[in-house]
């Protein structure tokens, strides 16, 4: 029993000198508490949708007006087009969208069926189904308010239709996911943690006294990784597409070349996390505290949609974020590399920035 109580005391002491992993132990369950306390939270609203009023009368506005009122969806854009409207969902700026079409009105006064079409976007099941759900709810209030139950034909005939992933598979919103979270995770952590281990046996220093410079050193280490994170991502891939049956429906060029950009953001953070660390378990805390936030914020799990707006202003800074709206959107819906540009150049210039900023600071501090 002595034993024991002298390696705790030896332990704390250890602990309280490093200041460092101490702060780590302090801080991050807190801020953690605070972000996900407000970011987790399933109870999705203001679902961003395009209006394409094609009556645009009196009844029509009304109608889109019970859309407006309802905490569920957020009007973004008075759509001119069908096309303007497949470009939204496209592109992931629209949720859903309400089509009206321009005999609306007249088929209602006639007391014939009037045809409503909600299209919503099923790549993520959660919000699919809370879009589903909900414009039906409000349809059948909307015809109650305008006394339209009484005729012996359905008033309106409403037909919502989801794109993508219309059957709700939980699997083809998850797994592409899966990409981004395994890259995230493991290619920081062994980049990490190899540099770390390498400091601490003294073989960087001797590295560093020959005519082999700080920066082709560093690149000549994480070259290996990349080849990893490549295998990584093509066996879930496969995977994916074989045994789950996932269709691919974009470029797989495409897809592989916004692979290998997310693999230098990852390498990048495993190197500043190397950079930071003084020993293999703070660069491994350090991976932790980066990941979780990647993971709970950047739409993989929870909707971003039910997130407070400072806490998606925060989500913009995690480059998992960006990488799952490409990774969905060339593997759910078909899209190009320019389809996906407001997502492809956040990941390039978070990658050119992370790694610049990581051989630098590695530099300096080996100098």
């Amino acid at each position: 029993m002595r034993n024991i109580r002298a390696i705790a005391f030896k332990e704390f002491i250890q602990v309280s000198r490093d200041r460092r992993t101490l702060m780590l132990l302090i801080l991050m369950p807190m801020m953690q508490l605070m972000i996900y306390g407000y970011g987790i939270n399933t109870d999705v609203k203001h679902l961003p949708t395009y209006v394409y009023d094609q009556d645009r009368t009196y009844l029509s506005r009304r109608l889109v007006d019970s859309f407006t009122q309802s905490d569920y969806f957020t009007v973004k854009v008075q759509a001119t087009s069908m096309a303007q409207v497949y470009s939204a969902l496209d592109k992931g700026l629209a949720q859903s969208a309400l089509i009206i079409p321009p005999d609306f009105t007249g088929d209602l006064l006639k007391k014939k069926g009037a045809q409503v079409q909600m299209i919503i976007d099923g790549t993520d099941s959660t919000p699919a189904t809370v879009a589903l759900n909900s414009s039906q709810a409000i349809i059948n209030a909307f015809m109650q308010n305008e006394g339209l139950i009484p005729v012996q034909v359905l008033p309106i005939d409403f037909r919502p239709r989801l794109w993508y992933n219309p059957d709700l598979k939980s699997t083809y919103f998850m797994l592409p996911g899966l990409i981004a979270l395994v890259l995230q995770f493991l290619v920081p952590m062994i980049t990490a943690t190899a540099i770390v281990r390498e400091k601490e046996r003294g073989n960087i220093e001797q590295l560093l006294v020959t005519p082999i410079k700080p920066y082709q050193l560093i690149l000549g280490k994480i070259i290996p990784y990349i080849f990893i994170g490549i295998f990584i991502a093509t066996s879930i891939i496969t995977t994916m597409h074989y045994l789950f049956v996932v269709p691919i429906h974009g470029s797989i060029v495409t897809l592989f070349f916004m692979t290998l950009v997310y693999l230098v953001v990852c390498l990048g953070i495993g190197l500043w996390a190397s950079t930071v660390a003084d020993n293999q378990q703070q660069a491994s805390q350090l991976v932790m505290f980066l990941a979780m936030p990647s993971i709970l914020l950047s739409g993989f799990i929870f909707p971003r949609e039910s997130m407070p707006l400072w806490v998606k202003d925060i989500s913009y800074l995690i480059p998992m974020t960006y990488f799952l709206q490409i990774v969905r959107g060339i593997i759910l819906k078909g899209l190009g590399f320019f389809d996906l540009i407001g997502q492809v150049w956040p990941l390039l210039l978070m990658a050119v920035v992370v790694i610049v900023f990581s051989i630098r600071r590695f530099s300096k501090r080996m100098a």
